[in-house]
């Protein structure tokens, strides 16, 4: 086995969107990137997201730092497509048409009564549709809808085509993405992270950085776990998640309270999710696609017609409190970008932005006070003293 080394001014372990983001925040401002990937881009959560930009409908909790937080993000949304998009050249598939939150009875009209709420106090556009409104909206809608919420403000993405856009973005800006980074490993030098060593067709190869980024997902514990951290508090939900295929039934996001399905341009119907607390089980399961499939046939009765192309199923990584962890780690030049949870795609611009503003100020952003380690018990981080330089 040989070695080589190479040297970046930031290492970003982990190429979903999370990762991608922050890769493509920091090249765009001309620092030399480098991200590991064990397996392929969009490996994780990412390459099943749905991708729905909706901070109200979306956070199943009103913790109000995150909600500020979510909003932040899904403001920056446009101009970070348009970045990437003018970068790569490639489409991100951003759409605008908002999320039509459908009643199949009054038990859900009570739901959606109290979401009506949340976005009023958030001063998001929403607004109420009769029966007969929603099928003007979405004639294939079933006959069964009792009535619904417009929430006019919602956004999506297709995460897979961003995360295409982001690898040619990063790539073109001058960063280095690198696929199959087997046995991938933090060195330190001291009480400093130095960068990450991984092995790759036989060569392992040493980068050094002055900073580095953890964004594994659900797999963070375990590259975390030889810095002595003690048991990192981050679990794994599973979530299966359905793609059907044919002639477009809908223009909007339509939810309920049990499915959500998210129309794609080129055909394809994304059908979500279950959120399963069974570990690193990635099988898919008879009675999760049934019951997926049942309860959008139940809003949207075309789909019987519809090719099943993919099921899938991936971690949304979570701790206790749902909430994520972002900013400086228990060692200098270490940094954590985990446990989004369901948000990775539609918190993605905002933790990419403060993370990086993070390490070249050396300050924490007052949004980012909620969303530190320290609040498990964990070891206290370092400053954020070592900025980003050239």
């Amino acid at each position: 086995m040989s070695h080589s080394d190479s040297k970046a001014d930031l290492v970003i372990v982990g190429a979903g969107m999370v990762g991608l983001a922050i890769a493509y925040e920091a090249a765009r401002t001309g620092k030399r990137v480098v991200v590991l990937e064990r397996d392929h881009v969009g490996a994780g959560a990412a390459g099943v997201a749905a991708g729905m930009l909706a901070p109200a409908s979306e956070l199943e909790n009103e913790d109000r730092p995150l909600l500020e937080f979510a909003l932040t993000s899904c403001r920056l949304y446009p101009e970070f497509v348009r970045a990437v998009e003018l970068d790569s050249g490639l489409p991100c598939q951003y759409r605008t048409e908002g999320t039509l939150l459908v009643a199949l009875h009054r038990d859900h009209l009570e739901e959606l009564e109290r979401l009506a709420r949340l976005q009023a106090t958030l001063g998001l556009n929403a607004h109420w549709l009769t029966a007969a409104e929603l099928q003007d909206r979405e004639p294939t809608l079933s006959s069964r809808t009792v009535g619904g919420l417009f929430a006019e403000d919602d956004r999506q993405v297709n995460p897979r085509a961003l995360l295409r856009a982001l690898v040619a973005a990063i790539q073109r800006r001058g960063g280095a993405i690198v696929t199959g980074a087997r046995d991938v490993r933090l060195v330190t030098h001291g009480s400093r992270l130095a960068g990450a060593e991984y092995v790759r067709e036989g060569v392992t190869t040493t980068v050094e950085a002055r900073n580095t980024v953890v964004a594994t997902g659900a797999f963070a514990g375990e590259l975390l776990s030889g810095l002595g951290l003690g048991t990192f508090p981050l679990r794994p939900v599973k979530g299966q998640i359905l793609r059907l295929r044919g002639k477009p039934l809908l223009q909007h996001v339509v939810r309920t309270a049990e499915v959500y399905l998210v129309p794609r341009i080129d055909g394809e119907l994304v059908v979500g999710a279950t959120s399963e607390e069974q570990g690193f089980d990635s099988r898919m399961t008879a009675g999760a696609v049934l019951d997926l499939l049942q309860e959008a046939w139940r809003v949207l009765p075309g789909i019987a017609e519809l090719e099943l192309a993919e099921l899938g199923a991936g971690f949304r990584p979570a701790f206790r409190d749902n909430l994520p962890v972002i900013g400086p780690g228990p060692l200098d030049g270490l940094y954590l970008a985990v446990g989004h949870y369901r948000h990775g795609v539609m918190l993605a611009p905002v933790t990419a932005r403060l993370l990086i503003e993070t390490m070249e100020s050396g300050k924490l952003p007052p949004a980012l006070l909620p969303f530190q380690l320290d609040r498990f018990g964990m070891p206290s981080p370092q400053s954020a003293e070592g900025a980003l330089s050239v």
